[in-house]
């Protein structure tokens, strides 16, 4: 499973002491070249909530850019490019030197700065419906088959793959099956049962041959 940084969106939260409190996000609209901050409205209704820059008061819940040009706030928690530290800053956080993304910048080198507020990088796997399609393909699933196995409700995957319904935690959940094959062994004990036998010798030994250890089995990009 290969994460990939967000190139258009940022998730910001306040940290004080022991607890982290989701603040809102920051997104990038290419087509009009507009930077986009929404605030979360239980923080911005919250007593204690203060805002991120003088430009992004709590009254509105949405602020919009000047057109290609960060907000001043955040562009201030970029470090600057005369610093003689920034090459080590950028390879510190796994970042080429020449990156221009804003969004990129702010969840790796500006990531904390000298107040309450984290910028964290939203990540993306890329998982489709299709790919449960192909899957089943692959092995000769029925979809009945692949729910009984794997524990989930035929409807819900069937809307899913109809592109009726996108329950993101059920994608998640059979991303991680189909990613992890030790995961994957570890249901088909418990649910595995239900299916026929030549299903589940199938699936046993599809995931049994992938269930290699790997570094690259997770990593961020």
């Amino acid at each position: 499973m290969n994460l990939q940084r967000d190139a258009n969106n940022l998730d910001i939260y306040s940290e004080v002491r022991k607890r982290r409190v989701y603040v809102g996000r920051l997104s990038f609209e290419a087509d009009n070249d507009l930077y986009i901050f929404r605030y979360d409205p239980r923080y911005a209704a919250s007593r204690t909530a203060i805002p991120l820059g003088p430009e992004l008061d709590l009254f509105k819940k949405a602020h919009t850019s000047k057109r290609g040009k960060l907000f001043p706030s955040l562009q201030d928690r970029i470090p600057s490019r005369e610093n003689p530290a920034y090459v080590e800053y950028c390879r510190s956080q796994g970042i080429s030197q020449n990156e221009k993304n804003p969004i990129i910048l702010l969840g790796t080198i500006g990531r904390r700065g000298p107040s309450t507020f984290v910028f964290e990088s939203v990540f993306a796997t890329g998982f489709i419906a299709a790919d449960i399609v192909r899957f089943r393909k692959l092995l000769n699933l029925t979809r009945h088959e692949f729910c009984m196995a794997f524990d989930f409700n035929e409807q819900t995957i069937q809307r899913i793959e109809t592109n009726k319904s996108r329950d993101l935690n059920v994608l998640r959940r059979a991303e991680i099956y189909l990613s992890f094959p030790e995961v994957a062994l570890w249901q088909l004990r418990l649910t595995g049962a239900r299916v026929h036998h030549r299903a589940l010798e199938n699936l046993t030994d599809y995931f049994e041959k992938k269930a290699i250890p790997s570094k690259e089995q997770f990593r961020l990009t």
